[in-house]
């Protein structure tokens, strides 16, 4: 059993919603900047790939993990941040550098505050009204990246 913080998405969510999300994202046709991240694998050495929806703030885009050290979260680490952004525009080669807990504050914000109500589906400790503080202490476990 691993000790990572890692909170599993439901069997719907894994088997369902993120294929048919991640199908229609690499097609262009979801709503938002909805796009699939494709790294490689850190043990099978194979692209995986997952929806995700990067975070615009200040001119820069971002990747939360809500769920925490997710595989797409470890595979990232493992390929140095190498990694692809499929979507609308196509395949876009990205390298991601992770923020640390003090930079990662405003992106969780942002992302949260997007959210709304909605953000208690995917984190179970910060929400809109999230202090600073709170957002700080919660963010070693929603790792943020910055994408270049």
């Amino acid at each position: 059993m691993s000790d990572r913080d890692y909170r599993a998405p439901g069997m719907l969510v894994r088997r369902v919603l993120n294929p048919l999300v991640g199908a229609l994202a690499q097609r262009g046709i979801t709503p938002g900047d909805t796009a699939v991240l494709a790294v490689r694998g850190r043990r099978s050495g194979r692209i995986r790939t997952v929806p995700l929806t990067p975070v615009l703030l200040d001119g820069t885009r971002h990747l939360i993990s809500p769920r925490g050290e997710t595989d797409w979260v470890l595979n990232l680490r493992a390929a140095g941040g190498s990694a692809e952004l499929r979507g609308r525009g196509g395949a876009e080669p990205v390298s991601a550098v992770e923020l640390d807990a003090a930079a990662a504050v405003p992106v969780l914000r942002a992302y949260v505050r997007g959210l709304g109500r909605a953000a208690g589906m995917l984190f179970d400790d910060v929400d809109p009204a999230s202090t600073d503080a709170e957002l700080a202490a919660a963010a070693p476990r929603h790792p943020v990246f910055a994408l270049r």
